[in-house]
């Protein structure tokens, strides 16, 4: 759902036009740690003025940054305009902690701004007793509103679409449908005019300026498009922003799988999807969260502590695996020579196989059978990738020592370390993403950890038990 509040073009414009204060001028631009510290030291007054006058994105950017107390007391202060342009401009997965310790009777006027889509997405987040709460304080047909948007998921055009737009039906004349359209409620997107068949079927959509200048006598049929590129409700973000970047529309019809309108996805709800994919794609391919920056550095070292430890931990590991072959490893010491590369080529390749999972979960757009083929990929890959490379470093040892056992006890560790890995890179993302765990920060030390360790046990067990026909 689109987390930007709209605007219409008038106030576009005027926002355009309006100098920008000598206060947001980039050397004197406020910053979270400053709006931190007005409202620690009871300035949140101050705060709240420093915020209605930065633009929208800015200010959605610098909100979230603060602890969910300073939060909640901006919330406090703000009035209704400025604290719904707030709650809908801002990523609601970073509001839920200040909302939840909120009284939702305190929102009520702010929420009752807030268009239905973002609103959604909003009570999505929260707890079910505190979602309940908050919906309690608008009114019935908001309230209705909400709830059916809720029951969409929010990366389908059902969960980005608004139920505010301007339709009539195919039978009216252009007069008739005018009087109509000045009587409803105020669209999200005014450009265009859906029309509808009785059974509340599209048929059609007539851009509006064809309304204002047809003779008000004719039919409203008479002025519609009849070829309509539409969303179905179940379409998801990437078809969605595929299908804006082909045509170009301000909005978009909705329509259930009885081709019913049911809604419009306008073009800032495709921005926003935009930039959550973008930033989704980011963290995948470089495992890097944009939103990590934001974080306070207790915070941040917090979420990667338990992952380092993992990582000692598989040192540890692999660390009491050499002792228990200890002397299989003294009466073999050119397999220790070895054990660099071994465990290396493991690590390599689990590494490259991570980041292509990374960046194809990233994307979002898979199907469970696509990602099982995916997976078998990947897997294949890392099978011929071991061959390659147990073939080449069994002949390079061989060279090494004139050993044919040792090379070809080399090079099966080499395969069975390159194929496990693989096997561990292509899984494990996706168990971590299915535990809300970031698979970006996670996968990696848990796969090569477990590669490490299991690889050391495969090569020096198989030292172990064929150490007398390697002497």
């Amino acid at each position: 759902m689109s987390r930007g509040a709209r605007l219409g073009t008038t106030d576009r414009e005027a926002i355009m036009n309006e100098p920008t204060p000598p206060e947001l001028s980039a050397a004197r631009r406020p910053t979270a740690h400053s709006l931190r510290t007005a409202v620690k030291e009871g300035r949140t007054a101050e705060a709240v003025e420093t915020l209605r006058r930065l633009p929208p994105v800015h200010r959605a950017e610098l909100f979230v940054q603060l602890k969910p107390g300073d939060q909640k007391a901006v919330l406090g202060a703000a009035p209704p305009e400025l604290t719904a342009e707030i709650l809908a401009d801002s990523d609601s997965a970073r509001l839920v902690d200040a909302l939840s310790s909120t009284d939702p009777a305190s929102l009520g006027p702010a929420f009752a701004r807030i268009p239905p889509d973002n609103l959604a997405d909003l009570v999505l987040r929260l707890p079910t007793p505190h979602a309940d709460r908050f919906l309690e304080v608008l009114d019935p047909a908001a309230r209705e509103e909400v709830r059916r948007l809720m029951q969409f998921d929010p990366e389908t055009a059902g969960g980005m679409m608004t139920p505010r737009y301007l339709s009539v039906p195919d039978v009216v004349s252009v007069g008739k449908a005018l009087e109509l359209l000045r009587g409803g409620p105020r669209p999200d997107s005014p450009s265009y005019v859906y029309v509808v068949d009785a059974g509340g079927r599209l048929v059609g959509v007539a851009p509006l300026r064809h309304l204002l200048l047809a003779n008000a006598r004719d039919p409203v049929s008479s002025t519609k498009v009849a070829d309509v590129t539409k969303l179905r409700v179940s379409a998801r973000r990437e078809e969605i922003v595929d299908t804006f970047n082909q045509h170009h529309y301000a909005a978009l019809p909705v329509v259930d799988d009885k081709d019913r309108l049911i809604g419009i996805v306008t073009f800032d709800d495709v921005m926003a999807a935009m930039r959550r994919r973008e930033r989704d794609v980011l963290r995948g391919m470089t495992g890097i969260d944009p939103r990590e920056a934001l974080k306070e550095t207790l915070g941040a070292t917090r979420g990667r502590i338990p992952w380092v430890i993992v990582t000692i931990l598989g040192g540890l590991g692999c660390a009491l695996v050499g002792g228990l072959f200890q002397r299989t490893l003294s009466e073999l010491v050119v397999l220790a020579i070895f054990v660099p590369i071994v465990t290396a080529l493991g690590e390599s390749i689990g590494a490259q196989t991570i980041s292509v999972v990374l960046s194809t979960l990233a994307g979002g757009t898979m199907t469970r059978a696509e990602l099982m083929r995916f997976a078998l990929k990947e897997f294949l890959v890392g099978l011929l990738v071991g061959v390659f490379s147990g073939v080449v470093v069994s002949l390079a040892s061989l060279f090494w020592h004139g050993n044919p056992r040792i090379g070809l006890l080399i090079g099966v560790a080499v395969f069975i370390s390159v194929a496990w890995t693989v096997l561990l890179a292509v899984f494990i993302p996706g168990i971590m993403k299915k535990l809300k765990v970031n698979p970006a920060i996670a996968s990696g030390p848990l796969v090569l950890s477990l590669s490490d360790f299991s690889t050391l046990f495969v090569y020096f067990g198989g030292a172990a038990l064929f150490s007398n026909a390697l002497k």
